[in-house]
């Protein structure tokens, strides 16, 4: 653990065969420089000559990982499950946050309440 509390971390790309089969596949390559364009946007651009350089782009036989769970999502809480309070101060929420540079006076923390029933702080 380094002074800012991360965690050091290597990657090898070349033993990885997700990265290694990726990047040699100029279809692969462009999805990718685009920001995980969709392939029917990325031909979209081929037929309309919209960008120099793009080759002929084939809709590859694989699924690209990224893009799946980009896609995922999770379901909303449900409104009516949640319990609220039902008079002020009945449930307090807090919240004890620092910064990285002090105060004038020297402080570091701050804390944040929150009342459930009026929503004030």
């Amino acid at each position: 653990m380094n002074h800012s509390r991360l965690w050091p971390f290597s990657l090898n790309c070349s033993d990885l065969p997700y990265f290694s089969s990726v990047t040699f596949d100029d279809t692969w390559l462009w999805h990718l420089r685009f920001g995980h364009l969709n392939f029917g946007s990325l031909k979209f651009l081929v037929r309309k000559n919209l960008v120099i350089g793009l080759p002929f782009i084939n809709y590859p036989n694989k699924k690209c990982e990224s893009c799946i769970l980009r896609k995922k999502h999770r379901d909303p809480f449900p409104k009516n499950k949640a319990w609220r309070a039902k008079k002020p101060l009945q449930l307090i929420h807090l919240d004890l946050c620092s910064v990285e540079v002090p105060s004038n006076g020297g402080s570091k923390y701050f804390i944040t309440f929150i009342d459930d029933f009026s929503r004030k702080t």
